[in-house]
């Protein structure tokens, strides 16, 4: 049986495309050649990676991740956390 795979975007669990061809699928028209290009020249050891974070998430997760990124450059590191699960900022200035 095939494991179907999701994220949460924006706090609603969102089921992502498990091959290519339904990656491919959802994509406008206009994408399409973009992904054929960079599918076909991805090595097979980064292809999954690659084509679940760059092209199957939903359009709100990469706008999500801009903002994140602008706040984190910003100097803004609240609610976020190590690998560990520990606090990066407390609040606490030395």
């Amino acid at each position: 049986m095939e494991e179907r795979r999701f994220t949460v975007v924006r706090g609603e669990v969102v089921h992502l495309p498990t091959t290519l061809g339904e990656i491919r699928a959802q994509l406008p028209p206009e994408r399409r050649a973009e992904f054929d290009a960079e599918m076909y020249t991805t090595p097979l050891d980064q292809l999954e990676r690659r084509a679940l974070l760059g092209w199957a998430l939903p359009p709100e997760a990469y706008e999500d991740e801009e903002s994140l990124v602008a706040r984190l450059r910003a100097g803004d590191h609240s609610d976020t956390s190590d690998r560990d699960g520990n606090p990066l900022d407390t609040g606490e200035r030395p």
